[in-house]
């Protein structure tokens, strides 16, 4: 059990950086599919929730290659500042759908 939960030796870790991105393609063509079903205000705050997952797809990327000295990056200018940038962008759109929620239940246009 021990080895199927260390990080560094479990095969569980490159099936689960399969298998995330997959679930994520997957529901994201789920909403394309629906998205005409949505009304107008409801698709706004999904359209940004959906921004909000793919700025996590973009740092959870970036985590995967770690500093990028391996491919032309230094360590003082690393991809930890891009993922940084990606995980405020996150939670700005976050915010932003969270605001907007709000204002759709109590009927205010935001």
């Amino acid at each position: 059990m021990g080895d199927l939960l260390d990080y560094n030796t479990s095969p569980l870790v490159p099936a689960l950086k399969i298998i995330a991105p997959l679930i994520f393609l997957v529901a994201l063509g789920i909403y394309a599919a629906t998205r005409k079903y949505y009304k107008e205000k409801i698709r706004i705050i999904i359209d940004t929730l959906i921004l909000f997952s793919l700025f996590a797809v973009v740092a959870g990327t970036l985590r995967y290659f770690g500093d990028g000295t391996d491919f032309g990056f230094t360590k003082e200018y690393s991809l930890k500042w891009f993922q940084s940038l990606a995980y405020v962008a996150m939670a700005g759109c976050f915010i932003i759908a969270g605001y907007r929620l709000l204002h759709l239940v109590t009927e205010e246009e935001p």
